[in-house]
């Protein structure tokens, strides 16, 4: 084997382990969302607390108005799920959320983190836009995903004065996996329902929105599709190394 295609072989698998995994790790995906049942909507998150297969602390049957997580155990092991915390406004006045004990999840399971008591976990009122949504990052705007905020689109946030300050207080979402440290970036911030009072911007009076995979671009019906921006920087930047150590072993 050449210098040059060990060189290629290296870097792909560096390549490979820090590609943003988005939500996977370890046999399991993080999920976000917000869970409002104050008013009727079409954006609630499903499944939930009650349905097959669902472990959490919190009964059902409470009045909700409050962030949610949703841990699914994909793999074949046991998950302990200790420390979990949920940190807003981490770019500027951290607040702090670190209501829950721990959590088993089992092969095949989902476990949901929300609310343990009324409005414990209202995270929609602590985001870093204030109450209301500036005009410029409005749910209404053409091609928005109905949340708005720093929930916007990219494009959306770029042509605003608030991408930077957006982009430095999304929700943090951290926890132990049998031990082992986890943190992701609620990047779509739906956490904080797009970083303001969701409820001043709703279309439909209500703040719920379905689950979207953490890390992804946000949208009020759920799922998401990851971010592409770090994947293709990292690509380029690799592929570009690649290219050079080509050119250079190749004299």
């Amino acid at each position: 084997m050449t210098k040059a295609v060990k060189l290629f072989a290296l870097l792909l698998a560096v390549m490979i382990l820090f590609l943003p995994s988005v939500a996977k790790a370890d046999g399991f995906s993080v999920f976000v969302g917000y869970a409002d049942n104050l008013r009727a909507s079409g954006f609630f998150p499903t499944p939930w607390l009650g349905g097959t297969n669902v472990v959490s602390q919190t009964p059902s049957g409470q009045s909700l108005d409050t962030g949610a997580v949703r841990i699914d155990n994909t793999g074949a092991t046991v998950l302990d799920i200790t420390g979990f915390k949920v940190t807003l406004n981490s770019g500027g006045s951290p607040v702090v959320f670190s209501i829950w004990a721990p959590l088993t999840i089992n092969p095949g399971q989902t476990g949901i983190f929300t609310q343990t008591g009324s409005y414990n976990f209202d995270s929609s009122d602590s985001g870093e836009l204030g109450t209301f949504v500036p005009a410029s990052l409005s749910p209404t705007i053409a091609g928005n995903n109905a949340i708005g905020g720093c929930s916007s689109t990219a494009a959306i946030l770029a042509a605003s004065i608030y991408a930077a300050l957006c982009a430095a207080n999304a929700p943090v979402v951290s926890f132990l996996e049998n031990g082992i440290g986890f943190s992701s970036t609620d990047t779509g911030q739906i956490l904080n329902t797009g970083g303001y009072d969701f409820i001043y911007g709703s279309a439909d009076g209500n703040e719920s929105i379905n689950w979207n995979l953490i890390g992804s671009q946000a949208d009020r019906g759920g799922t998401g599709v990851p971010e592409p921006s770090s994947l293709l920087l990292l690509g380029s930047g690799l592929l570009s190394l690649c290219g050079f150590a080509r050119r250079k072993f190749a004299h």
